[in-house]
């Protein structure tokens, strides 16, 4: 890097007009991406990124370079939350990595219009119906649980294949109600489906770089999209987060 370069990464404490971070924490930015619109994407971008990874590579091993699904075919994944940050660019990886069927749930018909415009095959209303219910037996190979609704897990393995992994994001109400298995696993696992409740610090502070590098790469050939549903001046950053938190 070098004086001038425009770049994106990680910073901490990152509300601020001026921010220092590590060289190994920041990489190029997409050249066809505003930085207005590229701040929304590290965090979002490679906690997808890596879970969508560690779907067909458990943490430990080495980090798959492009997509962990190279030697499977008709591939189905299912992103439980297809119209937020992790969702959104979840269907998009998913979909640049290959996957045959993507399956998510989201609510309204703005956002189901929304998650079928970034790749999904199928959407579930999830106030009509459970996304686990309306699949059937063995027809997913991997879930990207990026909600952590309680007893998902325990939903979620009648439909996974044998050789298929169940990943959840470690939060979520399940950590609350404390009625599943800990960590929020299921209590009644399938032989031959996977269980992982990724911790995603270990591979951010391994493979950010690499990370942020091959996103730029995505970006740049157009295969990745940003989404910017409203902005805020610095000095709005309370009502930023009341708006996220609102479900914005």
């Amino acid at each position: 890097l070098k004086k001038g370069d425009h770049v994106w990464g990680f910073a901490n404490p990152s509300f601020a007009d001026f921010v220092t971070a590590p060289e190994d924490d920041v990489a190029l930015r997409p050249s066809n991406v505003p930085k207005e619109q590229a701040g929304t994407i590290p965090e979002v971008g490679l906690t997808s990124l890596f879970s969508l990874k560690r779907t067909n590579a458990l943490p430990g091993t080495p980090m798959p370079a492009g997509s962990p699904w190279a030697n499977r075919t008709n591939v189905t994944v299912v992103i439980t939350a297809g119209s937020g940050g992790t969702g959104f660019i979840g269907i998009e990886i998913a979909k640049v990595y290959g996957a045959t069927n993507i399956v998510t749930s989201t609510t309204g018909e703005a956002s189901i219009a929304f998650v079928k415009s970034l790749g999904a095959t199928r959407v579930i209303d999830y106030k009509v119906e459970d996304i686990f219910a309306a699949l059937p037996d063995d027809s997913v190979d991997f879930v990207y649980d990026n909600y952590g609704a309680d007893n998902t897990a325990d939903k979620a393995m009648r439909t996974l294949r044998k050789g298929g992994t169940y990943l959840m994001m470690p939060h979520g109400e399940c950590y609350v109600s404390k009625k599943q298995a800990p960590p929020c696993i299921s209590a009644h696992p399938k032989p031959g489906v996977r269980q992982v409740n990724y911790i995603t610090s270990v591979d951010f502070q391994a493979h950010a770089l690499d990370g942020l590098k091959e996103l730029t790469s995505l970006f740049e050939e157009n295969k990745l999209t940003t989404h910017v549903a409203i902005s805020y001046e610095l000095n709005d950053i309370a009502l930023a987060l009341n708006y996220s938190a609102g479900g914005g």
